[in-house]
């Protein structure tokens, strides 16, 4: 599943991704125990909004944590290097980790997906405009199958 959760930093905008994140995350536990099921996108999500809706339910877990919690990715926007959205204070740009990528094993299927890698991509400035390709990195999780 894929999701582009609202963004904002008002009150309903916040309200709106707690409300479509726990959605997300029933539709992850109701799925069939023998489905293996991958979550993630733009969440937008806030560590204040992740604790508010009582963090992430347990037998899902967040591959960037799963996988070490590497530093290098440890923000998904961050306007300390991406210069594509204009900020005014040069010294204090603001940077979070927006995006995000949920798991949830096969409780049932001898098929097994084991977390080994997560990274950023798309940090590198594309030479003929001189602008990264968004104002997020990419994200990626490997797996040994």
């Amino acid at each position: 599943m894929t999701s582009h959760h609202e963004s904002g930093t008002e009150a309903y905008a916040s309200n709106q991704r707690m409300e479509q994140l726990k959605l997300c995350f029933k539709r992850m536990m109701d799925a069939p125990d023998h489905r293996i099921i991958l979550f993630g996108g733009d969440l937008n999500m806030r560590e204040r909004e992740l604790r508010e809706i009582g963090n992430i339910p347990s037998g899902i877990c967040d591959l960037w944590i799963e996988t070490g919690k590497q530093k290098e990715c440890t923000y998904t926007w961050d306007m300390s290097i991406n210069t594509n959205n204009y900020f005014p204070n040069e010294n204090n740009r603001p940077r979070a980790r927006f995006d995000r990528l949920y798991f949830r094993k096969s409780l049932k299927n001898d098929i097994k997906f084991q977390p080994i890698y997560f990274e950023v991509k798309g940090l590198e400035i594309i030479p003929s405009i001189q602008r990264y390709c968004s104002d997020h990195w990419a994200i990626q999780a490997c797996f040994n199958i």
